[in-house]
């Protein structure tokens, strides 16, 4: 009976209801999507640069080396000599260093041309076919697959750059030899093939334009070098040694990374605190609906004790009433987080190569949003409920 009449209370006052719901919709949602993009956001971030210790290349902004050749989401800083890096990728303090050689794309997918371990160290598993073995053959990324319905056997010319008005290489098509299982990193957006195709295409347009290819591998160029050490000793001293010593210059991704969420931090703060203002609103909003609404049903309340009804069932009525609108606000709440990250999610994958995983389940830090949401919604009917409680039905019935 108690629920039926909140329920019908809202109802009965459909403008200050829908003002309330709105409020707490907006809040409540704002801070979920900020929630889920922090959390995956770091999360990913995270496991693409795990396992590297320092990236190899050109002179430059080392954030945007980082960006470039570990999450492929901005333009290469440049090229350095093969043969230079060789010096610190056979180093006896390295145990792992895997060429990349960047510059190409296809349909907005970025060609990186590197070796087997590449696929290995992301832990990239065959859905079929198999592994690059010679010049032009390709292994393509999961998305890259499904969005260019590619298939072991298809052929495919790159494009010179990393936009959508680039040079098409005309005549020297590559060829699909595998195709990944999904992997939830960045090998899903890529495609990857060996260092000698991206030589050879370039080599050959080099040709068509009246130059002349490089013969030799000491004028053999490649974009960067992913390292990792066998020691902390030589992460502490590697950089210091290639900054101070080499032309080239070694970008530390943990350094790099802490930076890069440290600046998202500032502007996901001042979000959340503009979501926090949005909850004080719509909280408020409730406390004032729920105080006027009590004033305005004195009456009522005073009749339906004079029938029996208890001192805590009024403070239940009012309660429920709060519990009714933050629980409306919630679920609409996720859903409106949830409408936002489907409509960004194709230009988040498109323009930065970053995917979301499992993207429409609450998370725990979500539940936990929602549960403190949900109390200080109780909270905003606490006081008109203990009003309510302490009703005198003689003087209110005797004013009417």
């Amino acid at each position: 009976m108690i629920f039926k009449i909140a329920f019908k209370n809202l109802l009965h006052r459909p403008l200050r209801s829908l003002t309330s719901w709105l409020l707490l919709t907006c809040a409540s949602g704002m801070l979920a999507l900020l929630l889920l993009v922090q959390a995956q956001a770091g999360h990913q971030f995270e496991d693409n640069v795990a396992g590297i210790d320092m990236v190899l290349g050109a002179k430059g902004s080392p954030l945007q080396l980082i960006l470039s050749t570990v999450y492929h989401a901005d333009a290469p800083t440049g090229n350095i000599r093969l043969q230079e890096a060789q010096r610190w990728m056979q180093h006896p303090m390295v145990r792992m260093a895997i060429p990349l050689a960047l510059g190409d794309s296809y349909n907005g997918f970025r060609i990186v041309g590197s070796t087997p371990a590449y696929i290995l160290h992301y832990g990239g598993q065959m859905a079929s076919g198999r592994l690059f073995k010679s010049s032009m053959e390709v292994v393509v990324g999961s998305i890259v697959a499904q969005r260019n319905h590619l298939h072991i056997g298809s052929r495919f010319n790159g494009m010179h750059g990393l936009g959508a008005a680039g040079h098409v290489h005309e005549g020297q098509p590559y060829t699909v030899t595998g195709i990944l299982s999904p992997a939830d990193n960045v090998l899903d957006q890529l495609v990857i093939t060996a260092v000698n195709s991206v030589w050879d295409i370039h080599a050959h347009h080099d040709d068509d334009d009246g130059d002349e290819a490089p013969a030799h591998d000491t004028s053999r160029q490649i974009t960067a070098v992913l390292l990792q050490f066998r020691s902390p000793m030589a992460q502490l001293q590697f950089p210091r040694w290639i900054n101070e010593q080499t032309n080239m210059q070694a970008a530390v991704p943990a350094i790099e990374v802490n930076r890069l969420l440290s600046l998202m931090g500032s502007g996901i703060q001042l979000l959340r605190i503009i979501g926090w203002l949005l909850m004080a609103l719509a909280v408020s909003s409730i406390f004032f609906m729920l105080l006027q609404s009590l004033e305005e049903r004195r009456y009522e309340l005073a009749l339906l004790r004079s029938m029996g009804a208890q001192r805590v069932q009024l403070l239940s009525l009012l309660l429920l009433e709060a519990a009714f609108l933050g629980l409306a606000g919630i679920i609409s709440g996720y859903l409106l987080s949830r409408g936002i990250l489907g409509i960004i999610q194709p230009g988040l994958a498109q323009q930065f190569h970053y995917t979301m995983r499992h993207w429409w389940q609450p998370g725990y830090a979500e539940g936990g949003l929602a549960l403190l949401t949900w109390f200080i919604c109780l909270a905003a009917g606490l006081l008109p409920g203990i009003r309510a409680f302490r009703l005198n039905i003689s003087k209110t019935l005797a004013h009417v």
